[in-house]
């Protein structure tokens, strides 16, 4: 009898479920549990109230972190937010017309520029995102300003022509968001319509129709696009969506623990080298498949001795043959000289280190030949000749602070010495007194470059040993270096995106 009964239950189960009229009723009947699974993706979001949260787009419920931003101005909201593809860090647009640096580590946020840009933000909504082909922050509110940002200094670069009055753009986002891409689509949120649009040209802000999103919503859309393009990512209200940029249809993948106001997927790590034909080079340290743009702007027959970011702004400078220093604008390869003349005290050597002491915004030269600078970044100039490195005969040519981020308050100064082959703590650094660290356990040249990654705290060395150049992991414990990968070319300086 109980067999029976069984059986008579799964025959009325099956006829329930073929009487349905079409698929759409087989959805209906769905649980709200049963959604598209989403990617294995860490993300990052604020909500409105100033909180960053980082959560897996596989399991959007659970937040894995929700932490209140420090730094901002009182009374001030954060808007948007978007990973900075040329040094991996986390930017946010404030209603106060300001752009503030995000550390993702503890939620401490730094003010680009205490002045607002101008023009002033309008509108309720807005959504930011970086250009990766020039550096620049999109800006594009539900008014229809379309603005270009300068990520350096935190002013306008561009005052575009708005959008048309009929849509109301509540999410931005770009393809291609790699550090060196040659070209991207930037991609637009419509809440009007509820469809998705392609900005082409941006700067016209012309809007081309891809198509219809599938769902309504309300307020900002949470939108981003991983730097490989395989995911874009759509907060609509509470839920969570998977976008297809080629038809614009949203799928579902889960409900969010808490509603976010924008989102943003970090980009690959990335890093710079100089070659000796002062090309700057672009790429990911721990897969190099480098990006070439040829630095323009240097003296006659000046070539580039050493580069590293500058904490504070972001901004990457260079060391030139000529005695001076230069910064360089990521998305041209351009430099510009600080200051009008060289140093007051010459270089004096054939290899440098350059490095920023993060805790008192300084440059720091050394050389094979032992000279010991401190540089001003906003003058040019030199800070203080310090004592000779020692002891003597010592042939540094590489050097990486600890701490690279703004506002440390503690630094160790490392050095490499090509030709002991050994890590060296230079300590204390204006007394030039190197204390061994230990031996790198390859047979290195001169053609070096050395840094130290922000957020990681992971070294790296691009050495050449015979005639192939690698990129090494160093442990500064020890000294010891490890291969991590091939690269095509010797160099003659190194630096990892601050956000690294």
């Amino acid at each position: 009898m109980r067999k029976l009964l069984h059986i008579c239950t799964m025959l009325f189960s099956i006829s329930i479920l073929f009487s349905c009229d079409d698929s759409n009723d087989m959805i209906d009947m769905m649980s709200p549990d049963m959604t598209a699974q989403g990617p294995d993706l860490m993300v990052y979001g604020i909500t409105a109230n100033n909180e960053l949260v980082a959560f897996n787009s596989k399991n959007p419920k659970n937040f894995s972190s929700k932490t209140a931003v420090s730094g901002i101005v009182s009374g001030e909201k954060l808007l948007s937010i978007d990973f900075r593809p040329a040094t991996g860090e986390l930017y946010a647009l404030s209603n106060a017309s300001k752009l503030y640096i995000i550390n993702t580590s503890n939620s401490s946020a730094r003010v680009v520029s205490t002045t607002a840009f101008s023009p002033a933000l309008s509108g309720t909504i807005a959504s930011i995102d970086f250009n990766p082909t020039v550096d620049r922050i999109r800006l594009v509110s539900n008014t229809g300003q379309n603005l270009r940002l300068h990520p350096e200094t935190g002013a306008v670069a561009g005052t575009d022509i708005n959008i048309a009055s009929t849509a109301s753009i509540s999410g931005v986002a770009y393809t291609n968001s790699k550090a060196g891409a040659s070209s991207t689509i930037l991609y637009d949120i419509d809440v009007t319509s509820g469809k998705l649009f392609k900005q082409d040209p941006p700067n016209n802000g012309t809007l081309v129709e891809v198509g219809s999103l599938g769902t309504t919503f309300t307020g900002q859309a949470a939108f981003d696009i991983k730097y490989d393009n395989s995911t874009a990512l759509l907060a609509l209200n509470n839920n969570l969506h998977v976008l297809d940029l080629n038809t614009g249809k949203a799928t579902n993948i889960g409900m969010l623990q808490q509603q976010i106001l924008d989102l943003a997927i970090p980009t690959e790590p990335v890093a710079y080298a100089v070659d000796n034909s002062n090309n700057l080079q672009i790429f990911n340290p721990n897969s190099p498949m480098p990006v070439s743009k040829s630095i323009a702007g240097l003296q006659s027959g000046e070539n580039i001795l050493g580069i590293d970011f500058r904490p504070a702004n972001g901004q990457l400078y260079a060391l030139g043959s000529s005695s001076r220093i230069y910064t360089i604008n990521l998305g041209t390869g351009a430099a510009t000289a600080v200051g009008s003349s060289p140093f007051s005290t010459l270089l004096a050597g054939a290899d440098f280190g350059f490095d920023f002491n993060p805790t008192v915004d300084k440059i720091r030269v050394v050389s094979n030949t032992g000279q010991n600078l401190r540089l001003d970044p906003v003058t040019g100039g030199i800070t203080a000749t310090d004592v000779a490195l020692n002891p003597a005969g010592a042939m540094v040519s590489a050097a990486a602070y600890t701490n690279n981020f703004a506002g440390a308050t503690s630094t160790t100064l490392f050095v490499v010495d090509h030709n002991t082959d050994k890590l060296y703590q230079q300590n204390p650094p204006n007394n030039g007194t190197l204390v061994e660290t230990g031996s790198l356990g390859i047979n290195i040249t001169n053609a070096n470059g050395f840094d130290i990654g922000s957020v990681s705290q992971k070294a790296y060395l691009v050495a050449t040993v015979g005639t192939a150049t690698k990129i090494y992991s160093i442990n500064t414990s020890t000294g010891a270096a490890t291969s991590v990968s091939d690269f095509p070319n010797a160099v003659r300086g190194f630096a990892v995106g601050l956000g690294f």
